[in-house]
Protein backbone atom coordinates (compact mmCIF):
# COMPACT_ATOMS: atom_id res chain seq x y z
CA UNK A 1 0.00 0.00 0.00
CA UNK A 2 2.97 2.22 0.78
CA UNK A 3 4.47 1.31 -2.55
CA UNK A 4 1.41 2.27 -4.50
CA UNK A 5 0.41 5.62 -2.54
CA UNK A 6 4.40 6.39 -3.19
CA UNK A 7 4.23 5.21 -6.92
CA UNK A 8 1.28 7.36 -7.12
CA UNK A 9 2.54 10.43 -5.88
CA UNK A 10 5.41 10.10 -7.96
CA UNK A 11 3.54 10.16 -11.25
CA UNK A 12 1.66 13.22 -10.13
CA UNK A 13 5.05 15.06 -9.08
CA UNK A 14 6.16 14.40 -12.73
CA UNK A 15 2.65 15.02 -14.35
CA UNK A 16 2.98 18.80 -12.45
CA UNK A 17 6.58 19.09 -13.22
CA UNK A 18 5.84 18.15 -17.15
CA UNK A 19 2.53 20.78 -17.00
CA UNK A 20 4.84 23.79 -15.85
CA UNK A 21 7.64 22.99 -18.11
CA UNK A 22 4.99 22.78 -21.07
CA UNK A 23 3.41 26.50 -19.70
CA UNK A 24 7.19 27.55 -19.37
CA UNK A 25 7.97 26.54 -23.26
CA UNK A 26 4.73 27.75 -24.95
CA UNK A 27 2.92 30.48 -22.87
CA UNK A 28 5.95 33.30 -22.85
CA UNK A 29 6.30 32.57 -26.79
CA UNK A 30 2.70 33.89 -28.03
CA UNK A 31 3.24 37.11 -25.77
CA UNK A 32 6.58 37.40 -27.53
CA UNK A 33 5.54 37.67 -30.79
CA UNK A 34 3.00 40.82 -30.41
CA UNK A 35 6.06 42.18 -28.08
CA UNK A 36 8.48 41.68 -31.21
CA UNK A 37 5.23 43.05 -33.83
CA UNK A 38 4.92 46.30 -31.82
CA UNK A 39 9.10 46.87 -31.16
CA UNK A 40 9.51 46.33 -35.40
CA UNK A 41 6.63 49.01 -35.89
CA UNK A 42 7.81 51.14 -33.48
CA UNK A 43 11.31 51.36 -34.89
CA UNK A 44 10.31 51.21 -38.35
CA UNK A 45 8.59 54.64 -37.71
CA UNK A 46 11.20 55.99 -35.70
CA UNK A 47 13.49 55.48 -38.45
CA UNK A 48 11.09 56.97 -40.85
CA UNK A 49 10.97 59.76 -38.78
CA UNK A 50 14.48 60.11 -38.59
CA UNK A 51 14.97 59.31 -42.22
CA UNK A 52 12.04 62.27 -43.56
CA UNK A 53 13.62 64.62 -45.41
CA UNK A 54 13.49 68.63 -43.76
CA UNK A 55 10.76 70.40 -45.99
CA UNK A 56 12.37 72.46 -48.52
CA UNK A 57 13.47 75.67 -47.89
CA UNK A 58 11.16 78.61 -48.95
CA UNK A 59 12.87 81.04 -51.13
CA UNK A 60 12.11 84.98 -51.19
CA UNK A 61 10.85 85.22 -54.78
CA UNK A 62 13.30 86.98 -56.83
CA UNK A 63 12.69 90.75 -57.31
CA UNK A 64 13.69 92.95 -59.90
CA UNK A 65 15.07 96.60 -59.37
CA UNK A 66 12.86 99.44 -61.01
CA UNK A 67 15.43 101.20 -63.09
CA UNK A 68 14.53 104.61 -65.35
CA UNK A 69 16.92 105.91 -68.03
CA UNK A 70 16.63 109.47 -69.80
CA UNK A 71 16.73 109.32 -73.46
CA UNK A 72 15.84 111.69 -76.72
CA UNK A 73 13.89 110.66 -79.45
CA UNK A 74 16.46 109.42 -81.08
CA UNK A 75 17.17 106.94 -77.98
CA UNK A 76 13.35 106.28 -77.56
CA UNK A 77 13.62 105.23 -81.63
CA UNK A 78 16.32 102.95 -81.34
CA UNK A 79 14.44 101.25 -78.01
CA UNK A 80 11.62 100.76 -79.94
CA UNK A 81 13.51 99.06 -82.66
CA UNK A 82 14.91 96.75 -80.52
CA UNK A 83 11.48 95.58 -79.89
CA UNK A 84 10.35 94.12 -82.85
CA UNK A 85 9.14 91.30 -83.11
CA UNK A 86 6.84 92.14 -79.62
CA UNK A 87 4.04 94.42 -80.01
CA UNK A 88 4.41 97.63 -77.80
CA UNK A 89 2.72 99.61 -75.75
CA UNK A 90 3.70 103.23 -74.82
CA UNK A 91 2.59 105.14 -71.87
CA UNK A 92 3.22 108.93 -72.23
CA UNK A 93 2.58 110.11 -68.54
CA UNK A 94 3.62 112.42 -65.77
CA UNK A 95 3.30 112.79 -62.28
CA UNK A 96 1.44 115.74 -62.73
CA UNK A 97 -0.84 114.33 -64.21
CA UNK A 98 -3.84 113.06 -62.02
CA UNK A 99 -5.65 110.75 -64.78
CA UNK A 100 -1.99 109.60 -65.76
CA UNK A 101 -0.99 108.38 -62.28
CA UNK A 102 -4.68 106.87 -61.54
CA UNK A 103 -4.30 104.62 -64.60
CA UNK A 104 -1.05 103.95 -64.18
CA UNK A 105 -1.48 100.55 -63.03
CA UNK A 106 -3.11 99.70 -65.95
CA UNK A 107 -0.27 99.74 -68.10
CA UNK A 108 1.56 98.02 -64.81
CA UNK A 109 -1.05 94.74 -65.17
CA UNK A 110 -1.29 94.47 -69.29
CA UNK A 111 2.44 94.00 -68.95
CA UNK A 112 2.50 91.29 -66.63
CA UNK A 113 -0.57 89.76 -68.17
CA UNK A 114 0.47 89.79 -71.93
CA UNK A 115 4.06 89.51 -71.50
CA UNK A 116 3.97 85.93 -72.33
CA UNK A 117 2.24 86.64 -75.65
CA UNK A 118 4.71 88.94 -76.94
CA UNK A 119 3.67 92.65 -75.37
CA UNK A 120 6.26 95.08 -74.32
CA UNK A 121 5.20 98.24 -72.28
CA UNK A 122 7.44 101.11 -72.29
CA UNK A 123 6.25 103.91 -69.75
CA UNK A 124 7.72 107.53 -71.03
CA UNK A 125 7.38 110.29 -68.28
CA UNK A 126 7.16 113.56 -69.52
CA UNK A 127 8.06 115.58 -66.30
CA UNK A 128 10.89 117.60 -66.12
CA UNK A 129 14.58 115.81 -66.36
CA UNK A 130 16.12 117.74 -63.24
CA UNK A 131 17.65 115.73 -60.48
CA UNK A 132 14.76 115.88 -57.76
CA UNK A 133 11.95 115.67 -60.49
CA UNK A 134 13.90 112.00 -61.78
CA UNK A 135 14.32 110.73 -58.48
CA UNK A 136 10.08 111.76 -57.37
CA UNK A 137 9.17 110.02 -60.87
CA UNK A 138 11.71 106.75 -60.04
CA UNK A 139 9.86 106.70 -56.24
CA UNK A 140 6.60 106.23 -58.20
CA UNK A 141 7.64 103.72 -60.42
CA UNK A 142 8.96 101.53 -57.63
CA UNK A 143 5.71 102.11 -55.66
CA UNK A 144 3.87 100.46 -58.69
CA UNK A 145 6.50 98.08 -58.96
CA UNK A 146 6.85 99.02 -62.54
CA UNK A 147 9.33 96.20 -63.68
CA UNK A 148 8.91 97.04 -67.93
CA UNK A 149 10.97 99.49 -69.38
CA UNK A 150 10.90 103.10 -67.94
CA UNK A 151 12.14 106.22 -69.80
CA UNK A 152 12.08 110.16 -68.94
CA UNK A 153 11.62 112.48 -72.10
CA UNK A 154 14.29 114.48 -72.95
CA UNK A 155 15.17 117.39 -75.63
CA UNK A 156 17.93 120.13 -76.33
CA UNK A 157 17.26 122.79 -74.51
CA UNK A 158 15.92 125.31 -77.12
CA UNK A 159 13.01 122.29 -77.33
CA UNK A 160 10.01 120.69 -75.39
CA UNK A 161 9.98 117.50 -75.31
CA UNK A 162 6.23 117.56 -75.97
CA UNK A 163 6.91 118.91 -79.20
CA UNK A 164 9.55 116.37 -80.08
CA UNK A 165 7.74 113.13 -79.27
CA UNK A 166 4.53 114.28 -80.88
CA UNK A 167 2.20 114.33 -77.99
CA UNK A 168 -0.86 115.94 -79.58
CA UNK A 169 -1.75 119.21 -78.11
CA UNK A 170 0.82 118.43 -75.43
CA UNK A 171 -1.94 116.82 -73.83
CA UNK A 172 -1.70 113.76 -71.59
CA UNK A 173 -2.04 110.79 -70.82
CA UNK A 174 -1.28 109.35 -74.02
CA UNK A 175 -0.90 105.99 -75.73
CA UNK A 176 0.44 104.34 -78.69
CA UNK A 177 0.41 100.92 -79.60
CA UNK A 178 2.98 99.18 -82.25
CA UNK A 179 2.99 95.97 -84.04
CA UNK A 180 5.58 93.31 -83.73
CA UNK A 181 7.14 94.91 -87.52
CA UNK A 182 7.26 97.98 -85.28
CA UNK A 183 4.44 100.17 -87.04
CA UNK A 184 2.70 102.39 -84.94
CA UNK A 185 -1.19 101.15 -85.82
CA UNK A 186 -3.40 102.73 -82.78
CA UNK A 187 -3.21 106.01 -81.01
CA UNK A 188 -5.07 107.16 -77.89
CA UNK A 189 -4.49 111.04 -77.32
CA UNK A 190 -6.18 113.64 -74.97
CA UNK A 191 -6.77 116.89 -77.13
CA UNK A 192 -9.99 116.34 -77.65
CA UNK A 193 -11.78 116.25 -74.93
CA UNK A 194 -15.15 115.23 -77.02
CA UNK A 195 -13.20 112.09 -78.31
CA UNK A 196 -12.25 110.69 -74.86
CA UNK A 197 -10.89 106.83 -74.72
CA UNK A 198 -11.11 104.33 -72.32
CA UNK A 199 -8.68 102.07 -70.70
CA UNK A 200 -11.08 99.43 -71.47
CA UNK A 201 -10.18 100.02 -75.22
CA UNK A 202 -6.71 99.96 -75.39
CA UNK A 203 -6.53 96.62 -73.74
CA UNK A 204 -8.78 95.75 -76.56
CA UNK A 205 -6.67 97.21 -79.01
CA UNK A 206 -3.60 95.87 -77.13
CA UNK A 207 -5.49 91.94 -77.44
CA UNK A 208 -6.21 93.05 -81.38
CA UNK A 209 -2.65 93.87 -81.68
CA UNK A 210 -1.51 90.30 -80.42
CA UNK A 211 -3.40 88.45 -82.47
CA UNK A 212 -2.54 89.60 -85.67
CA UNK A 213 0.11 87.77 -87.50
CA UNK A 214 3.23 89.06 -89.16
CA UNK A 215 3.62 89.92 -92.30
Amino acid sequence: MTNSYSTYKDKIGNCCLISIALSLVFWPTGCSSDQNSQSSNTTAETQTQSTKPEDDEIKPAETIEITLALTDLKGFQEILDKQKGKVVLVDFWATWCIPCVKNFHHSVEWNNEYANQGLSVISVSMDDSDEDTEKAVLKFLESKDAQMINLLATAAKDQDPMDTFEIEGGALPNYRIYDRAGKLVETFASDNPDNLFTQAQIKAAIEKTLKQKTN
